[in-house]
């Protein structure tokens, strides 16, 4: 929750009664100029105070050369000088008693470090005044009720009044998407550093502004998930859904930290988690945004099942739509048998009754039947929205767009009292022709088939946030034995990393350490044969392309010269590789191999990753990343979004493996990171195996690397 003063300070920002600006000028190319324009010319409400050392007026608005000569403070100072002077007009700003600013301009944090220490100092004068502070290096901000447009561009005066609110921190990707003419806007910021007020800030606000019902939100670092979440939580509970499309999602994530977690975890999916956690809506794409934005707001109500419908006029229409819906996960569900029943009778005889629905030529003849397929979809309980797959491109001529005129008024018909909504789809990016357009008011209209279906899924999936997990376990303490080892970032043999996680109820191999021939063989006797041995060393990480590994050890004859030959091997290839000896472990009966680990990326913190595991891991690359902590719902759902669900099945008539044990072992590696997660970078275990249903799942390998 915001404090009192920082909820007055984002509506001062947000909705000013007063601004002014510092530096402001009458030439053209200079941003306080662009803002006083804007402020004109959008017709501001409120009262413009150009600052100017010399000038007595301003645009023909009076003006004063120093803030501590007004009566009474502005509301927002917009600070339109070079970043040299930024620090002494913001606290000049403060000291007179305004509660936000925009920054305008460059040469913050984004450039050296003298520009990075500007910027902490903006941001402490922030903190110490309690000031909402839009940027630096950013466009700056518009209100589109209130004409407030402390804007340092040019805006459009075609820009829409709507609800809308588009937050970005990329300034040309606000421009792109405000002026897409498809939806109308609450409010545009574009906050480039967003070095003081961030996102969550905005989205806080934006959950009790009445003119707002959808935020956008063009992102390019989360920098406090904690704030960001809460923000979330107040916007869901106002029920506005937030879009995201966030920049560098092809950047290279965090190198990996172990063998194989964290080649399979990049910093993408700890991005797409969060979001999913937080219930934002994410989109890849500009295209994505807009079609999703542009349903948000036009479609009355959530859908009552995710289950989608098409109709289309054209067999190959729909087979069209219906790969699309495929590649992207949308569901076109069966159509129950009364559903196909009444379809049949619609239709001709010719026609098949299924999900997608080819209604065929006739309904051009007569567009009641239409209009009647769509109620009878509507009848159908797994369906929630259906979509009138329909082009009719931009370019006909009159009497060509006449043709479709009738389907779009039969859609536009069933819409005004339709129980389950239906949506008008052109699989052109270009969209439908005029005509067409101008019947269909007040249903939703999408434009692209991939960007369509997308939004469509997007809105029938929408989550809502995960609920908050409390952690399983107390933290360790600092003078936890285990806990001092990592906090001084001791390597730990894989032997020491499974005794570390059985303490966390983790269930791992029998094994005993082994310093001699002799030892080698009364241990590998007192486990029980056959058995496996394995070099131990804290700097030898690849056991096996060590020659560090023997399998199938039979007797103690063979353990004692499965020692000689591991211990040389080891020797061999790393000659200054601190050796302890070679751990003797018990040999695991057959399973299913899942991986299972553990990967950090900042500043999300500790994520887990579940997958197919074995030797060929990064080969395969089937594996799946939520953020921790989890419960066994969220343990369930990772299993499912991979091939695991599948193998543990019994996959081609293989007996079903015990898939609640695996289940087990995620909690257990999520309460290991409850206790020593901020000591830890990375837990790679695989293979897991699972062994038949009711027999359990046990850890062979493990490694765990200190921060």
């Amino acid at each position: 929750m915001k404090s009192p003063d920082m909820t007055a300070a984002m509506q001062a920002l947000m909705n000013p009664r007063s601004v002014a600006v510092i530096g402001a000028t009458e030439r053209a190319d200079a941003s306080s100029s662009y803002v006083m324009r804007n402020l004109m010319a959008f017709g501001f409400s409120g009262t413009i105070i150009p600052v100017h050392p010399k000038a007595e007026q301003v645009f023909g608005i009076p003006a004063i050369p120093a803030l501590d000569r007004l009566d009474k403070p502005a509301d927002v100072t917009v600070i339109g000088i070079g970043a040299a002077h930024v620090l002494g007009a913001l606290e000049a700003a403060a000291k007179a008693g305004t509660k936000a600013a925009v920054v305008l301009a460059s040469g913050f944090g984004e450039t050296d470090d003298e520009g990075k220490a500007r910027q902490q100092a903006l941001v402490d004068i922030a903190e110490k005044y309690g000031m909402a502070i839009c940027g630096p290096n950013c466009l700056g901000l518009f209100n589109l009720s209130s004409g407030a447009a402390l804007y340092s561009s040019t805006l459009s005066p075609n820009l829409k009044k709507g609800s809308l609110a588009l937050l970005s921190h990329s300034g040309a990707s606000a421009i792109a998407l405000a002026n897409t003419g498809r939806f109308g806007l609450s409010h545009i910021v574009s906050s480039g550093n967003s070095a003081a007020t961030d996102i969550p800030d905005y989205l806080n606000f934006l959950a009790s502004d009445e003119a707002t019902r959808v935020a956008g939100v063009v992102i390019e670092a989360i920098r406090d998930p904690k704030a960001f979440s809460a923000s979330m939580q107040a916007m869901h509970a106002a029920g506005k859904p937030v879009i995201a499309l966030r920049a560098g999602r092809s950047a290279k994530g965090s190198a990996a930290t172990a063998a194989h977690t964290g080649a399979l975890a990049a910093a993408n999916e700890a991005y797409e988690a969060f979001f999913r956690n937080s219930g934002v809506i994410e989109v890849s794409d500009m295209d994505a945004f807009v079609e999703t934005a542009s349903l948000c707001l036009s479609l009355k109500a959530k859908p009552r099942a995710k289950g989608v419908a098409v109709v289309g006029v054209s067999g190959g229409g729909v087979a069209h739509v219906s790969d699309i819906a495929s590649e992207i996960g949308l569901e076109l569900p069966e159509l129950a048998t009364q559903t196909k029943a009444d379809l049949k009778t619609l239709l001709p005889a010719f026609a098949t009754p299924q999900n997608p629905v080819d209604t065929t030529g006739i309904v051009f003849a007569d567009g009641s039947i239409y209009a009647r397929v769509l109620e009878t979809l509507a009848g159908d309980p797994s369906i929630g929205l259906i979509v009138a797959s329909q082009d009719a491109p931009v370019g006909l001529d009159a009497d060509g767009a006449a043709e479709y005129v009738g389907i779009a008024e039969a859609v536009a018909g069933y819409a005004r009292s339709a129980a389950v909504p239906a949506v008008f789809m052109s699989n052109l990016s270009s969209g439908h022709h005029p005509s067409m357009r101008a019947v269909l008011d007040g249903v939703p209209v999408l434009n692209g088939t991939r960007a369509a279906l997308t939004a469509i899924r997007n809105m029938v999936e929408r989550l809502a946030p995960r609920v908050a997990i409390s952690p399983a376990i107390e933290p360790a303490p600092a003078d936890d034995p285990w806990a001092k080892r990592l906090a001084a970032g001791e390597k730990l043999t894989e032997r020491e990393a499974k005794e570390l996680l059985a303490s966390c109820g983790l269930r791992v191999t029998k094994e005993r350490l082994a310093t001699t021939t002799d030892e080698a063989a009364a241990a590998a006797k007192k486990i029980g044969f056959p058995v496996v041995l394995k070099i131990e060393s804290p700097d030898i990480l690849h056991k096996t392309e060590a020659g560090g590994v023997r399998l199938n050890i039979a007797s103690e004859a063979e353990a004692r010269q499965a020692f000689e030959t591991i211990m040389a091997s080891a020797r061999a290839y790393a000659p200054k590789a601190e050796l302890r000896g070679v751990v003797v472990q018990e040999m695991a009966g057959r399973g299913v191999e899942a991986l299972v680990g553990l990967v950090r990326h900042e500043p999300f913190g500790l994520g887990i990753v579940v997958g197919v595991g074995g030797v060929l891991v990064e080969l395969v690359k089937d594996a799946a990343f939520d953020l921790l902590p989890i419960d066994r719902s969220a343990a369930e759902a990772l299993i499912d979004r991979t091939r695991l669900g599948h193998l543990l099945a019994g996959h081609r008539g293989a007996l079903a493996a015990d898939r609640e044990a695996l289940v087990d072992a995620m909690l257990a590696l999520s309460r290991f990171a409850d206790r020593y997660g901020p000591l830890v970078e990375a837990v790679d275990l695989n293979p897991v195996v699972v062994f038949a249903k009711g027999e359990g799942a046990c850890a062979l390998d493990a490694l765990v690397i200190a921060r």
